[in-house]
């Protein structure tokens, strides 16, 4: 079974770095320019980075790129054309900075073309940026699920769906067991690593459509749509047994039994989406106070 570091944490890893890439290209071409205007306007030897056919790989973000093209986020439309107008810039740059530097004029129409496309490379770079930025506010940085930022937001539009298609949604909380015993014992490197390890197993045992969310300390907050008791008590089964039936191999060499718990609530009409977590937190507790390592479904009636 492939772990979470595999699954879970390298996506806010991948994030971050992407971000890192992307500042540093809006900084980087700003510095770009003014060689390239020193060696148009002032007649200075261009610089290789200016005219060299190889000049967009030089830049730091032209090889990261180049490296990274197929790799993850990276390999996706919006970076795809971002590299596009990257390399077009450079090249269009290059060819009007070997013409001022053989003694021709730029003319008006060409020059307004450059400035275009960098305007174009930077605009684009600026916008996904700011979409990163949005979606890393939005995940927590250690297990790259979602966290608790979002996480009212993505309930309540499934509760609608649900109150308006008929079709039945169940909230889960999942707790995993002794784990203040796992930092006391291990430590909290071995304990982080055993929150992602959690994370990529529900994220990998989960249908593609459900919602999990870090929703404090070691617990989890999971949606299931289209889901009655029955069904996602399966789902449920089904994260239990990926933990339980394979310890967690430390960073160390050793490994770790490790365990959950689970409380299910089925969303209701009447009842607020706030009420049906804390229903849900009630059943995760009855599992706890039962042994653990088990799903305890609320019943209406039973005490919140």
């Amino acid at each position: 079974m492939t772990e979470a570091t595999n699954q879970a944490g390298p996506a806010a890893q991948d994030t971050g770095e992407i971000l890192h890439g992307i500042d540093a290209a809006i900084d980087e071409n700003a510095e770009w320019m003014q060689r390239w205007h020193r060696a148009i306007i002032c007649g200075e030897a261009p610089d290789p980075s200016v005219v060299s056919q190889y000049a967009q790989f030089l830049s730091r973000f032209g090889s990261w790129m180049d490296l990274n093209r197929d790799q993850g986020l990276l390999d996706q439309a919006a970076f795809r054309a971002l590299g596009r107008a990257h390399e077009d810039m450079h090249e269009f740059g290059r060819f009007l900075a070997l013409k001022a530097a053989e003694g021709e004029a730029i003319p008006t129409v060409e020059y307004g073309a450059f400035v275009e496309k960098v305007r174009l490379f930077n605009t684009q770079a600026r916008r996904i940026r700011d979409a990163f930025r949005m979606a890393v506010s939005e995940l927590d940085p250690l297990t790259g699920v979602p966290n608790r930022q979002i996480m009212m937001q993505v309930l309540e539009r499934e509760r609608e769906r649900a109150l308006r298609t008929g079709v039945p949604c169940c909230i889960v909380l999942a707790d995993i067991d002794y784990f203040k015993a796992v930092n006391d014992s291990h430590g909290h490197v071995a304990g982080d690593h055993v929150l992602r390890t959690v994370a990529g197993r529900f994220l990998a045992n989960l249908r593609r459509y459900d919602e999990i969310f870090r929703y404090g300390g070691e617990e989890f907050l999971i949606c299931l749509p289209s889901a009655n008791a029955e069904r996602a008590s399966e789902i449920v089964e089904r994260l239990r047994q990926s933990l339980a039936n394979a310890p967690v191999p430390l960073p160390d060499g050793g490994e770790l039994p490790i365990t959950a718990s689970f409380g299910l609530c089925l969303a209701a009409a009447r009842v607020p989406l706030k009420q049906t977590i804390e229903f849900a937190d009630a059943a995760l507790y009855q599992a706890k106070d039962e042994g653990r390592n088990r799903l305890r479904l609320w019943q209406p009636g039973e005490p919140a």
